[in-house]
């Protein structure tokens, strides 16, 4: 059971490492650039500059006039139209010259192989927004072709009008790279999110990104060397897995054509989304797994239909390759999880290898399901006053295999001080076998005791590819529910998400506080209430093609909430200081 310490560390530290070695490794290549379909041609009136991509990276900030209007909205929704009053005043000293109904932006192609950020400023006359800002900025140089020149600390901006934009880059040439309407290249970022960042890979020169993926390979290798030089205690399996996580970053580097992140607060409709998408280069192998990764009929889509505080669906095919990347990622885990093991001198040897083993034997019946290439899962809570039972179903490629599983368990759960009550085949309904855990609950645990009773009741169904599951009072007539809809899923598998999860927040608030009540809870209650139309929270994944898109939408009842408790927090404040000024 001995696994490497430095390994499991090393494991968990990867995305920070990628990331940051990524930045460092990009933003040093002075490499020439190679020409290619998206590559644009040199300006004559740019000597010594060879060539400029499109943009790698494209950040929008929206107009200053649907910046002002949704930060109104969102101070109002919380409670605090102070902070929305403010930033109206300090936008206002920012924007003198600027045409605010237009949006703000950074360009960084690739100049000579290296990134260059270039500004984009919404105004028709840059010489008069200029000499507006000479207080902060000093006086503007005119050169002879027109360019303007400030002076920003050490460094030189050069500026210059581009139809109804202002460019701006401390590097004269690259200005020459801008088209004639620079908004073309925003692709609609700017009017649709306050916040837009769009990661180009696919317009990287392939040389380019291969030698930064072979820097990015051999500096993870040089590290990961490193953390084991000193060490006596080796995984050699352990190194084999980092250094194919490592293989497979290095892929994910080279076939990413695009990665877009955007926020939106949307007053019309009364809520905030944030937009994520992510896209593999046609043809690639990424692009065929995404491809292959679709919507499938469910046995669980009952769950859609369900009116109830929470409610989460996911039925999709699995591709191969996204089998064998979670194999190496359970893997992974099942290693680090030893070595926790390993470190718990409390715990006695023959116990670790028992919980080694259920935990192994999960595991296995979790990577057998993957392997049929395919998941499918529905769950729904129902809470409210006093309220609170969850039920659900999911795909496995043997439900009886599950049952010998808890059995076993039941079988290790002995050995325990009040030990759960395991019953097994307590009946069947309509092919699936029901069994029930029920589990003792401390008397000191009143508010549990209030939300479930004094005994939590597990209730478990298997049949042959399926598991079902239920806690709370009447949980098991949802199970049944489940189990009579399974095969009658008539939905429309080309317009349903991959995944989706909606919650709402107001009958668990009135749950919560029918178990322990208290001034937050109720403000909050009241807060949301007053939103009940707009209190969601939904998240949706679709397949786009090559790739996947995400959205979350947050209803103005979270932001209602919000404002409740910000409030509550600041009376109790005040109710403190108060104390403390009546002491002195």
């Amino acid at each position: 059971m001995n696994r490497s310490r430095s390994c499991r560390r090393l494991g968990l530290a990867t995305p920070l490492v990628v990331l940051s070695l990524f930045t460092s490794v990009f933003l040093h290549t002075n490499t020439p650039a190679w020409g290619q379909d998206k590559t644009q041609p040199a300006s004559p009136n740019a000597p010594g500059v060879a060539a400029a991509t499109d943009p790698i990276l494209v950040v929008t900030l929206a107009s200053m006039n649907k910046l002002t209007a949704d930060i109104n909205y969102i101070s109002g929704a919380v409670g605090q139209p102070q902070f929305g009053g403010l930033f109206g005043m300090m936008a206002g000293s920012f924007t003198q010259g600027l045409d605010t109904a237009r949006p703000v932006a950074v360009l960084v192609p690739l100049i000579n192989g290296t990134p260059q950020p270039i500004g984009l400023i919404p105004t028709t006359d840059v010489e008069l927004m200029l000499k507006r800002l000479e207080g902060q900025t000093g006086p503007a140089d005119k050169l002879d072709d027109g360019t303007l020149v400030v002076a920003a600390g050490n460094a030189l901006i050069y500026v210059r009008q581009v139809g109804a934009w202002a460019v701006a880059s401390n590097n004269r040439d690259a200005l020459n790279f801008v088209p004639a309407d620079p908004q073309t290249m925003l692709q609609g970022m700017g009017d649709n999110y306050d916040i837009g960042v769009r990661v180009n890979l696919g317009d990287m020169p392939l040389p380019l990104r291969e030698m930064i993926a072979e820097q990015l390979q051999q500096q993870m290798k040089q590290g990961l060397e490193q953390a084991l030089a000193n060490q006596a205690d080796v995984d050699e399996e352990a190194i084999a897995m980092s250094m194919k996580q490592v293989e497979q970053l290095k892929k994910t580097l080279l076939e990413t054509d695009e990665l877009m992140f955007g926020l939106n607060i949307n007053p019309t409709k009364r809520m905030i989304n944030v937009d994520t998408q992510w896209q593999a280069i046609e043809g690639t192998s990424l692009a065929t797994q995404n491809n292959a990764q679709k919507s499938i009929p469910s046995a669980y889509s009952l769950v859609l239909n369900a009116n109830s505080p929470v409610r989460y669906h996911s039925a999709t095919s699995i591709p191969p390759a996204t089998i064998e990347m979670f194999e190496q990622a359970v893997n992974t885990g099942m290693t680090g999880l030893s070595k926790t093991l390993d470190e718990q001198e409390q715990i006695p040897e023959d116990v670790k290898g028992e919980i080694e083993e259920m935990l192994q034997g999960l595991v296995n019946i979790a990577m057998k399901t993957m392997k049929e290439g395919k998941s499918d899962l529905g769950v729904v809570v129902v809470a409210d006053d006093g309220v609170f039972r969850v039920a659900g179903g999911g795909f496995l490629y043997s439900g009886a295999a599950m049952a010998e599983w808890v059995q076993k368990l039941a079988t290790k759960l002995q050995q325990i001080p009040d030990p759960p009550q395991f019953k097994f085949n307590e009946s069947t309904y309509n092919g699936v076998a029901m069994h029930s855990i029920t589990i003792n609950i401390p008397a000191d645990k009143t508010e549990l005791i209030s939300l479930l009773g004094p005994q939590a009741v597990i209730h478990l169904g298997t049949a042959q590819q399926a598991v079902y599951f239920g806690v709370g009072k009447d949980s098991t007539e949802m199970m049944k529910k489940l189990i009579d809809s399974a095969g009658a899923d008539k939905g429309d598998l080309s317009e349903r998400p991959l995944g989706q999860m909606r919650i709402r927040t107001l009958p668990l608030l009135r749950l919560a506080q029918s178990v322990k009540a208290n001034d937050m809870l109720t403000a909050m209650i009241d807060a949301v209430a007053r939103s009940n139309e707009f209190d969601f929270i939904n998240v949706t994944t679709k397949p786009i093609p090559n790739g996947q898109s995400s959205v979350i939408e947050i209803g103005e009842g979270l932001l209602s909430l919000v404002g409740a408790a910000i409030r509550e927090g600041q009376k109790a404040q005040l109710q403190q200081l108060q104390q403390q000024g009546g002491q002195f």
